[in-house]
């Protein structure tokens, strides 16, 4: 059987979607010309960026979920 979507899990799938896909522009550029300032070669830039963007998802799936836990009631443990 089917199990009917999670419709709060889904939002809050969405909207961290939503934002990492607005982000990530921006932190590329600032990335890639922060790399080519400083002259990296394309190994050291991809494994820069990676970092970046990994520190980057964490820290806004962080506060997606704690804006979602407030605006659904879950405690706050």
């Amino acid at each position: 059987m089917i199990k009917v979507l999670d419709r709060a899990a889904a939002k809050e799938a969405l909207t961290d979607v939503g934002v990492g896909f607005f982000m990530a522009f921006p932190v590329a550029l600032a990335v890639l010309s922060f790399t080519t300032w400083l002259n990296f070669g394309v190994v050291t830039t991809a494994v820069f960026q990676t970092l970046v963007f990994t520190v980057v998802s964490l820290v806004r799936k962080y506060f997606v979920r704690v804006h979602f836990k407030r605006i659904n009631g879950e405690g706050s443990g």
